[in-house]
C-alpha cells in the first residue's frame, strides 16, 4: 500500500482532502499531515512517503521548496500541487520539477481521482521495471560466477565484471561450498526453480555474519546451489562457514521438502584461487554417492572417513544373464536387490564401482532388444546421486526390456529377416532402402513401410541405433579413440557422430566414458 501526505496550512483543507477520497480503494493511506513544508520534511525523516499533495503557498516553506528538497533526498517521490493561484510561473516551475498534476482550488474530485490512478499505473510500471532491471542483473552475476568457478572467463573482463556486479576481489579468504537438492519424484521439481532458491539462500546466509564476512550464492550447470564465502579475516572461518551453510541447507529442505546435502571446499588466501576451491568441491560431489539415510555437510579437507570404504566386487553377470533369460523378475529384482545392499552406515560411498556396476547390469538387459535404445540408461545417470536412485533406475531398465523380451517372439517376413541380417553384417557400410530393395526386387517405398510394419521403427532409426549400440561398447570396453570408432561403426563425419549418438544415448562419447570410469 502507497504512503500519501497531506500539505497544506488550512486545516479545512487537508481534513476535506482526508475524507473525500477512498484511500483504501486507492490502495493508499494517510501517512501524516503537515501545516508547511518545514514540519513536512520533518515528518518525512521517520515515515517516508510516495506521494505528496502540497499546496504552494504556505508559511516558512513554500510547496515548491518542498519540492525541491523531498526531491534532493528521494527522487522517486511523486508530488500533485494544489494551488488557488492560476500564476504561470507555478504551474512552469511545478512541470520543471516533475510534478504529476497541478489541480487549482477548490479541486475537482474526478481530476484528482483521475491523476492518482494514472500514478497507480506509473508506480506499475516502475515496479516491473525494478523487477525485471534486479532480474537481468542478476541473471548477468550468475553467468559471470558460472564462468568465473569454470575458469572459462578471460581475467581482465572478470574483473571488469566482478566491479559491477560488486563480487568481493580483496578479501583475504575465498571458499566454494554447495548444496546438493535431491527431491523425491513427489510434487514439483526443485531443480525447475534453481535462480530462486539461490537468492533465497543468499538472503538467509548473510544474516548475522561476523565483519568482514559475505556469501554470494548462484545455481550451477549440474543443478547444484555453489556458494562462494568471503572474508576480511583468516582465522575462524570454518565456525561461521559452518554455522550459514547449515542455515541455508535447513531452509532449503523445509522450503522444498527435497534432502539436501552440503559440502565445503579448500579455502584460498585470494580471488584467483576460488576455482581451485570450487573444484575440490565439484570433485568430491562427482566421487561419492549418497546413502538415503540423515544429510550432513562434508568438508573436503576433512573427509578422510570417506577414503576407507572397502572395493565392492562387481555383480555375478553369468548368474544375472541367466535370470534374464528365464525372465524370472521377482529373482531379478531380489539379484538387483541385494547387490546394491551397502554393509555399515557410511553416510555416502564413492560412485565409480556402483555407476560401472549399474551400467553392466542395465547393458546387459539391453543385449537381450533387437534395437536397443541408450537413452534411458545414460541420459538419467547424470542426475541420480543416491544409491537408492540409482538401484531404482536399474530396476526400471531391466523391467522395462523384460516387459518385451518374454512377450511372444515376432516373426519376421523373408524379406525384413534378410535386411536385418544384412545390417548386422555390414553396419559399418553404407546402407539404404534403395540399394537393399534392388537386391529384393522390391519397391523402396513398399520396403521402408514393411520393415517399420514389422520393426516399429524406421529403417534409417534402426541402422543408427544398430550403430550407436556398437559404439557404446566400443566406448565402454576399448581405448580406441572416438573419432576411430565413428569410422568402424559407420559415420565418417565425426561431427555427425557425435550428434547422432547424443540423440540415441542421451550423452555424448566423452560423457559416456566419463559416467564409466575404469577401474
Amino acid at each position: 500500500m502507497r504512503s500519501v501526505m497531506l500539505v497544506d496550512d488550512e486545516p479545512l483543507i487537508v481534513k476535506g482532502m482526508q475524507a473525500i477520497i477512498d484511500w483504501d480503494q486507492n490502495n493508499m493511506q494517510i501517512a501524516g499531515t503537515a501545516c508547511n513544508g518545514l514540519e513536512a520534511l520533518a515528518m518525512m525523516d521517520e515515515v517516508p512517503v510516495d506521494l505528496i499533495i502540497t499546496d504552494i503557498m504556505m508559511p516558512q516553506m513554500t510547496g515548491l521548496e518542498l519540492i525541491r528538497e523531498t526531491k534532493a533526498r528521494n527522487p522517486y517521490t511523486k508530488f500533485i500541487i494544489l494551488s488557488g493561484y492560476e500564476e504561470f510561473k507555478y504551474v512552469r516551475e511545478g512541470i520543471s520539477l516533475g510534478v504529476e498534476n497541478y489541480l487549482l482550488k477548490p479541486v475537482n474530485m474526478d481530476e484528482l481521482e483521475a491523476t492518482i490512478k494514472h500514478m497507480q499505473r506509473d508506480w506499475e510500471h516502475e515496479e516491473m521495471r525494478q523487477i525485471q532491471m534486479d532480474q537481468s542483473w542478476r541473471i548477468l552475476r550468475n553467468n559471470i560466477l558460472q564462468r568465473w568457478a569454470n575458469e572459462t572467463i578471460d581475467a581482465k573482463e572478470f574483473r571488469e565484471r566482478a566491479q559491477m556486479l560488486e563480487i568481493p576481489m580483496n578479501k583475504s579468504t575465498y571458499c566454494a561450498a554447495s548444496l546438493r537438492i535431491v527431491g523425491d519424484d513427489k510434487g514439483d521439481d526443485p531443480q525447475m526453480y534453481l535462480p530462486g532458491i539461490a537468492e533465497q539462500c543468499e538472503q538467509i546466509g548473510n544474516k548475522g555474519l561476523p565483519d568482514g564476512c559475505g556469501i554470494i550464492c548462484f545455481p550451477d550447470q549440474d543443478g547444484d546451489i555453489m556458494l562462494l564465502f568471503v572474508s576480511a579475516d583468516t582465522e575462524g572461518s570454518d565456525e561461521w562457514q559452518l554455522q550459514a551453510l547449515t542455515k541455508m541447507k535447513q531452509a532449503v529442505a523445509e522450503d522444498t521438502g527435497a534432502r539436501v546435502w552440503g559440502v565445503i571446499g579448500q579455502s584460498e588466501s585470494t580471488y584467483l584461487g576460488f576455482p581451485k576451491s570450487c573444484k575440490s568441491v565439484k570433485l568430491w560431489l562427482q566421487n561419492h554417492l549418497f546413502m538415503d539415510c540423515n544429510t550432513f555437510i562434508m568438508q573436503v579437507e576433512n573427509e578422510e572417513a570417506t577414503n576407507q570404504h572397502q572395493e565392492k566386487p562387481g555383480p555375478a553377470m553369468e548368474q544375472f544373464h541367466k535370470l534374464l533369460r528365464d525372465g524370472e523378475g521377482t529373482e531379478v529384482d531380489r539379484f538387483i536387490d541385494e547387490f546394491f545392499i551397502v554393509e555399515g552406515k557410511e553416510p555416502c560411498l564413492p560412485r565409480t564401482p556402483f555407476f560401472n556396476s549399474a551400467i553392466q547390469l542395465m547393458l546387459a538387459a539391453k543385449e537381450l532388444e533387437k534395437t536397443p535404445d541408450y537413452g534411458d540408461i545414460f541420459g538419467p545417470l547424470s542426475r541420480i546421486h543416491t544409491l537408492n536412485k540409482l538401484k531404482q533406475l536399474v530396476r526400471k531398465v531391466v523391467h522395462r526390456t523384460l516387459d518385451t523380451y518374454h512377450t511372444a517372439e515376432k516373426t519376421y517376413s523373408p524379406h525384413i529377416m534378410a535386411v536385418l541380417e544384412v545390417v548386422k553384417n555390414h553396419y559399418q557400410d553404407e546402407l539404404s532402402l534403395k540399394t537393399l530393395s534392388q537386391r529384393l526386387e522390391l519397391h523402396p517405398n513398399y520396403l521402408g513401410q514393411l520393415f517399420q510394419q514389422e520393426v516399429g521403427t524406421t529403417f534409417s532409426d534402426y541402422v543408427n541405433q544398430y550403430r550407436i549400440e556398437r559404439a557404446t561398447h566400443l566406448l565402454l570396453y576399448s581405448d580406441k579413440k572416438t573419432a576411430e570408432i565413428a569410422g568402424e561403426v559407420g559415420y565418417w563425419d565425426s561431427t555427425y557422430f557425435y550428434r547422432q549418438f547424443k540423440k540415441y544415448a542421451g550423452v555424448s562419447p566423452t560423457e559416456l566414458r566419463s559416467i564409466y570410469m575404469k577401474k
